[in-house]
């Protein structure tokens, strides 16, 4: 029996495992079998407000992409919305389909109503304020297409001015009332008790000073409750990389409610730090193109609790070169780097750095180059960014490549530079590796004196110059397709010598060409070339750049992306030198993967005039996008 029993009991817990197999197996099989449905045809009945193309462009639901169900009621959220933003308040959709084969045929039908028109707007219980300045809140006028979403705007306007002025208890009402196809609004306000920062506490602070966490805060004791400036010293106070929560909190400091503690809580994070990591990095002078880069550091981010920061760090750099098809170690660096995070009682850190740099380009000259800077670094609001630079760099050639010419005498010793360098940045990207609205705009000047050894014998020479840069890169919406991309850049720059023309060291001069800027020619080699013994190429650089490029990127599948682009640009060895017939152009293709360190491309780019001995193209691995 107890055998009869067993078996019976295994029996039916194996009737278990199947039937719960076969369910999962149903449950993972259903989207398998869904993705096979394909939308057919989109239908709307009932619109004469709006045009089919128009509704088209607010649902999710597209024409022959897989069907999703779930998508439908979204599909009526966004039509609702749509239609109450034109002021069309009565309207109401209903959405349904059917099936015929592997095809799905979606309809929505849509009862429009009357469509409603702003009346007037009435406010009531202002006191802070006179009421009629609160009516500049909605940026709507009488006898406008009603739209909810920009009285609802209006009041959070409200809201916030009475939030930043002291009012946290602040009530807002609104009532609608139609009248034929007017809509009025009132709006009522209670005002309710105005709050005093009372008092200031911090809470779980062990290492760090409690003076870090005051300079950074943008209310102080005494101060108007302000929920912008509460929020603006939290996100400070992240920003000093010292705590992993930043918790703010009011307490009553009596029963009238007019006082209060704001409470700071606070959980900080190791000090010292040990780490390695892998990303991508891009070398916006395009001297070197992308790398995948490994970076050990070590460091603490807090010294003796006053949130200055030192580390070392050790990182080497790989780029893919596809004349010997194998990934060159391209650069090392050896650095130390201290920061104070507060210059001249402000927000704008210090940087010190001292660096070794062991490098070796793939079509240029390999030296090593010994830096030390000083960086001050400002960020203003509207997204605007100044940075100042104090720099010097010992430059040493490591073999006798080919880089005398008509245009540069021959550096096979060293260059010392001495350089001050100043930038304005206005970074208005919505995202930094993945880019889909926004710009960047960046404007460069550095003055260099250089003096640099052009022989043997030790000779030297003293050269004084001007290097600018500027470049503007635009991310909108491509007109035709709401999902595509469409990314321009243009950039140019210029070393202005003072005095005699002199020797340019080599890592200050321009370079073009790869898979970062004009692509369909090998890395560095746009512009002045020479060549070695064996005929390899060897990038020369130039005193005069200018690259434009226009880029179409479009979402694939899943992660990737396509890329259709057009490149023009040059280096000329002396700025006279410039010829607009001498801008090479290039278009071609080009297929990216979305990782979470950046996109990897594979690009092909198509030289438009291809001269005697050139290929007819490039093949290229980029790291995040060209721009």
């Amino acid at each position: 029996m107890i055998g009869l029993k067993s078996t019976l009991a295994g029996a039916g817990n194996f009737k278990r495992v199947l039937l719960c197999g076969l369910l999962s197996l149903f449950l993972l099989a259903g989207p398998l079998f869904a993705g096979r449905l394909k939308v057919e045809r989109i239908e709307f009945v009932g619109n004469r407000a709006f045009t089919v193309r128009q509704l088209k462009e607010v649902i999710k639901t597209e024409r022959k992409k897989p069907f999703n169900n779930k998508l439908l009621n979204l599909d009526r959220i966004l039509l609702t919305n749509y239609y109450q933003m034109h002021g069309f308040l009565d309207m109401w959709v209903d959405a349904r389909f059917k099936r015929k084969g592997d095809k799905i045929f979606v309809t929505y039908t849509i009862s429009e109503g009357k469509q409603y028109y702003l009346g007037k707007i009435q406010i009531h219980g202002a006191q802070l304020v006179p009421p009629e300045r609160f009516r500049g809140a909605f940026k709507i006028k009488a006898g406008e297409i009603y739209n909810r979403q920009k009285i609802e705007e209006g009041l959070n306007r409200i809201e916030n001015y009475y939030y930043n002025h002291g009012k946290p208890y602040v009530v807002l009402d609104y009532r609608e009332d139609r009248r034929d196809s007017l809509v009025d609004v009132a709006v009522n306000i209670q005002e309710n008790e105005t709050v005093v920062i009372g008092d200031i506490a911090y809470e779980g602070l062990r290492r760090v000073k409690s003076f870090i966490i005051r300079r950074e805060l943008e209310i102080k004791k005494g101060d108007l409750y302000s929920r912008d400036k509460i929020n603006r010293s939290k996100k400070n106070i992240y920003s000093t990389g010292l705590f992993d929560f930043v918790g703010m909190s009011l307490e009553p400091l009596d029963s009238s409610r007019t006082r209060v503690r704001l409470k700071i809580t606070v959980v900080e994070r190791k000090s010292l730090w040990v780490g390695a990591k892998f990303g991508v990095a891009y070398e916006q002078a395009t001297i070197y193109g992308g790398s995948f880069d490994f970076t050990l550091e070590f460091g603490n981010r807090d010294l003796f609790g006053t949130g200055r920061t030192v580390y070392l760090q050790i990182i080497p750099s790989l780029s893919y070169d596809f004349v010997s098809h194998d990934l060159v170690n391209t650069k090392n660096q050896y650095s130390l780097t201290y920061i104070e995070p507060w210059i001249g009682y402000t927000r704008t850190p210090g940087i010190f750095q001292i660096a070794y740099y062991q490098v070796r380009p793939i079509n240029s000259a390999s030296y090593n180059n010994f830096v030390s800077f000083f960086q001050v670094k400002h960020d203003f609001p509207r997204h605007w960014r100044v940075t100042s630079t104090l720099q010097f760099s010992q430059v040493q050639i490591l073999q006798d490549q080919p880089l005398d010419s008509l245009f540069f005498a021959q550096t096979r010793g060293q260059d010392a530079i001495y350089s001050f360098n100043g930038s304005l940045v206005r970074d208005y990207r919505d995202n930094y590796l993945v880019p889909l609205d926004g710009y960047l705009f960046e404007m460069n000047a550095k003055f260099a004196y250089s003096i640099t050894r052009v022989d043997s014998s030790g000779q030297r020479r003293l050269n004084r110059f001007l290097k600018l840069v500027t470049q503007w890169i635009r991310y909108q919406k491509f007109p035709l397709k709401r999902n595509w991309i469409l990314a321009t850049r243009i950039r140019g720059g210029s070393i202005i010598e003072f005095g005699k023309l002199g020797e340019i060291p080599l890592t200050e001069r321009f370079f073009l060409g790869g898979a970062s800027s004009v692509r369909g020619y090998p890395e560095q080699l746009l512009g002045p070339v020479s060549y070695d013994p064996s005929g390899h190429p060897v990038a020369l650089g130039g005193k005069l750049l200018l690259l434009g490029n226009v880029e179409l990127r479009f979402p694939i599948f899943w992660l990737f992306w396509g890329e259709i682009f057009f490149d023009a640009g040059n280096v000329w060895a002396q700025n006279q030198d410039f010829r607009p017939t001498d801008i090479k152009t290039t278009t071609g293709a080009g297929l990216a993967f979305i990782t979470p360190v950046g996109p990897i491309r594979f690009d092909y780019g198509i030289k438009h005039r291809q001269q005697p001995g050139e290929s007819p193209g490039e093949f290229h691995i980029g790291i995040s996008f060209a721009f």
